[in-house]
């Protein structure tokens, strides 16, 4: 069973105990306003031992009482906006000791729990009334609804005393943003503050309660460390949320976390002189073997999609046999084994310790004196020996003697255009336009070369579709006829367009490209 999703948009505030709900019969598009409850909730919410849910601004919790009884999962979107997951209740009485996370449930925290169980931490019970605000005329839409919340917490770890405070939510429901303003402007009237904290649980938790990571942010004249930190915590953090998706083979997931893991491995290839030589040469690899994996799964994907297009393209006489079918069959299949292998890794304590790497480099990175001088200095030179580096793959597939050689060749130029591509767009904070216009031109060198390689893997696709397709009794005249059609496009793949986006990669050499 899949956990149901829906998006909640609300603000919080504190108010003192007693607080009287102002009127909200005046708030603009609000026609009709009718009071529920009170109703009794009882939640007991659940994080790891070092409270890492807590950490990243998630809340799980198991509630009773009230209209939406059940398991809820809340993740951080954006400002007032998270997601929330729901799954149902146990059809069974259930001792706190016992609770058991639904399974649809875990897959959206296992790249921050890492292994590590989840147990009670906190218990709220709260007493609720709430007011829900609704349009005229007959369409009578719900709109928001304000919940006046008394609430009591007992935590359920040594070290935090019980405590009692009231609160209000507004929470948006079918109403405009700007709802959520005018409902604010009658409150704060009423007395109430912003919320101190993201949630209830945060403010249960007191003096345990954990600091998020620091952000590393950009000043206006930064040093080279600097701009090499916020791109790294930008790429982990992208990492990780992309991790959950890539489980449950949600749409795009899968590419998102794939270019993630290979942005990392250039910032830290880029940026290797202003870090331990050690430790980057350790993230790297093992996050080459995480590209690797992720990369068996997104190549099914895509050849996959690729294949059934081209098949539906081609004249009805020129199709013999169920081509489409065996085409989907077999590279399903192809999928979901490299799927399951994915999600094998990605339950190893390998990639849970990447993960640990990962967040206590952005926390505590080990810099060289290099990264204390100005971006304006080192970043253009870090990015020469990534310009250079293209170049000499360049030189190495025009000298290339024979064919095979050539396709390496052209393969190490487009890895080395997309690892300056990526090295490029992190430093548009510095470089502003010249960067920009870098990572451009070598995202247009890398998609042309990408086609190129596409092509090189579609047509030993086809041959091998082809055997199995002949082990199953059935024509293999069009997967050699698509063969032949790919190896015609790859020829003109690589000629003029390659040979101009090249030169425009090289055109323009940004000032300061110097040997570091």
């Amino acid at each position: 069973m899949s956990a149901t999703e829906h998006q909640e948009i609300e603000r919080k505030y504190a108010v003192d105990a007693g607080a009287v709900l102002p009127s909200l019969v005046t708030l603009p598009g609000v026609d009709d306003v009718s009071r529920r409850g009170p109703d009794e909730l009882d939640a007991v919410y659940l994080d790891t031992d070092d409270l890492a849910l807590a950490r990243a601004r998630i809340t799980l919790r198991r509630r009773t009482g009230g209209k939406d009884a059940g398991w809820h999962l809340k993740l951080p979107a954006k400002k007032d906006v998270r997601r929330e997951l729901h799954a149902p209740l146990e059809d069974h009485d259930v001792d706190l000791a016992d609770l058991q996370v639904p399974a649809e449930l875990l897959p959206h925290v296992l790249a921050h729990t890492r292994g590590r169980a989840l147990t009670p931490v906190v218990r709220l019970t709260n007493r609720r009334t709430t007011t829900e605000l609704r349009s005229g005329g007959e369409e009578h839409r719900f709109l928001a609804e304000v919940a006046c919340d008394e609430v009591t917490a007992t935590p359920l770890r040594e070290g935090v005393e019980p405590s009692s405070w009231s609160e209000w939510e507004v929470e948006l429901v079918d109403g405009p943003v700007p709802l959520l303003d005018a409902v604010e402007r009658l409150l704060t009237c009423a007395g109430a503050r912003p919320a101190q904290g993201p949630s209830k649980l945060v403010r249960a938790l007191g003096p345990l309660a954990p600091q998020p990571p620091a952000i590393h942010a950009v000043p206006a004249k930064p040093t080279a460390g600097q701009v090499m930190m916020a791109a790294l915590q930008t790429t982990v953090e992208r990492l990780k949320a992309e991790d959950a998706g890539a489980r449950l083979s949600a749409p795009d997931a899968v590419h998102q976390m794939r270019v993630a893991t290979r942005r990392l491995r250039t910032l830290l290839s880029t940026y290797g002189p202003l870090l331990d030589e050690e430790l980057t040469t350790h993230l790297r690899a093992e996050l080459k073997v995480l590209a690797d994996t992720l990369g068996g799964v997104r190549d099914a994907e895509v050849m996959r999609d690729r294949l059934l297009a081209l098949v539906e393209s081609q004249p009805s006489q020129s199709v013999l046999g169920p081509v489409a079918g065996r085409i989907d069959t077999e590279l399903t299949k192809d999928y979901d084994r490299a799927h399951a292998r994915l999600v094998r890794g990605l339950e190893h304590e390998r990639y849970y310790a990447l993960l640990d790497e990962l967040d206590a480099l952005v926390a505590s990175p080990p810099l060289t004196p290099l990264a204390d001088e100005r971006a304006t200095l080192v970043v253009p030179r870090l990015l020469g020996r990534d310009w250079r580096r293209m170049r000499r793959a360049v030189r190495h597939a025009s000298a290339a003697d024979d064919p095979a050689r050539a396709e390496t060749a052209l393969h190490e130029v487009r890895k080395g255009a997309k690892r300056l591509r990526y090295a490029a767009e992190s430093t548009t904070v510095v470089l502003g336009i010249r960067g920009k216009q870098l990572a451009k031109r070598s995202a247009d060198l890398s998609d042309i070369l990408g086609e190129h390689q596409d092509s090189v893997i579609t047509q030993e696709a086809l041959r091998d579709l082809g055997l199995r397709a002949q082990r199953h009794g059935e024509p293999s005249y069009t997967y050699g006829r698509l063969e032949g059609l790919e190896e015609s496009t790859r020829g003109d793949l690589s000629g003029k367009a390659y040979r101009k986006a090249l030169g425009r990669v090289g055109k323009r050499r940004l000032k300061g490209w110097k040997q570091v």
